[in-house]
């Protein structure tokens, strides 16, 4: 069991462009994926909400673009900072003692200090939640585990824009980062529980 106040809950891209409508990336999901998007948010939060209580780190990694971002060589504008759609969801918003990194491309790892301020902190286990489960949370994860923190990834508070893509993002886990098998992947209760 990971000692929470050595653990860190990271949400990837829970900024508005990747759930609410009108977001260049949830309209490009189309309808089915916005309700998969949203579905996580109750999840997030609870887990979010007992990650605090717990004395564990809540850190936001979300796209925070400008014009001459890379990034934007491959995929339209969206979360452009200084609009909306790169604000973080209302219902997840960063509380006084969050960390928050905004990020460039697809790992906040690539972009900014956030290994170093995760280091100083102590933290060693990483939790991964957010979208995509096969584009910026493979990133991250990828980024993490070749930095040495122990991985989590939070079944329930992952999504990406298909479910096959999702699943995929999961083999992936499993296939390249996993080091303990099925106890890396759990939900967001048993994250709680494991910490009550």
């Amino acid at each position: 069991m990971a000692d929470p106040k050595k653990s860190a809950i990271i949400l990837v891209d829970v900024a508005r462009d990747f759930i609410e409508p009108g977001g260049t990336i949830a309209d490009s999901g189309g309808p089915e994926y916005i309700a998969r998007a949203k579905a996580i948010v109750p999840h997030l939060k609870a887990l979010i909400e007992g990650a605090r209580a717990k004395g564990a780190t809540v850190l936001y990694s979300s796209d925070e673009h400008t014009d001459d971002d890379l990034e934007l060589r491959k995929w339209p504008p969206h979360a452009m900072k200084g609009t909306k759609w790169a604000e973080i969801v209302d219902d997840l918003a960063v509380q006084p003692g969050d960390l928050n990194f905004p990020k460039t491309t697809y790992s906040g790892f690539q972009c900014t200090n956030m290994e170093s301020v995760l280091r100083a902190r102590g933290i060693d286990t990483l939790y991964i939640t957010g979208l995509h489960t096969d584009c910026c949370c493979r990133h991250t994860s990828g980024d993490a585990f070749q930095r040495g923190f122990n991985l989590v990834w939070v079944t329930d508070c992952l999504d990406a824009l298909t479910p096959a893509a999702h699943q995929a993002g999961l083999d992936y886990f499993r296939a390249y980062y996993a080091t303990e098998g099925d106890t890396q992947f759990q939900t967001a209760q048993d994250v709680l529980d494991s910490w009550s």
